[in-house]
């Protein structure tokens, strides 16, 4: 880490279903609220720039958060961000990477990328509970994708 870099990243899960059915999964916001522990709520249409309304439970806190979809790429990549004020002050890119191991096996993990003159605050009074909240995550995925009839 260093003073206006920071990057947090969930441990890769490997998930017993296709990367499209983890795909379905993590693209279907509505039901974000039934498996999702980390994010729970989520609104967008996933076109590129549009907004991303996002409820995140960050250990005791629960956050809203107003984001932009910057990629997609399925069933293999979804990434959004965030610029607060200035992108010297913080910005923020998450990415969500689905990584086919066979036919019904794949690898899942998330990071978050920081950036600015915030970083080093942010990551200190934060970055332990993203990344417990990215692994709560990772897993919760895994238990709902594997859950799916078919997969």
């Amino acid at each position: 880490m260093s003073l206006f870099r920071y990057r947090v990243e969930s441990e890769a899960v490997e998930i017993h279903a296709s990367a499209e059915a983890v795909w379905e999964v993590l693209t279907d916001v509505g039901k974000y609220g039934e498996w999702n522990p980390f994010t729970t709520r989520v609104d967008t249409d996933f076109r590129i720039g549009s907004k991303v309304e996002l409820q995140v439970r960050l250990g005791p806190l629960n956050l809203r958060q107003q984001e932009r979809i910057l990629q997609v790429d399925p069933p293999r990549l979804l990434a959004w961000g965030m610029t607060m004020g200035h992108c010297l002050l913080l910005s923020a890119r998450r990415e969500q990477r689905i990584q086919p191991v066979s036919g019904s096996r794949c690898r899942y993990v998330t990071t978050d990328e920081l950036s600015g003159l915030l970083t080093l605050k942010v990551a200190l009074l934060f970055g332990r509970a993203i990344r417990n909240g990215f692994n709560a995550m990772a897993l919760a995925l895994k238990e709902r994708a594997e859950s799916v009839p078919g997969e």
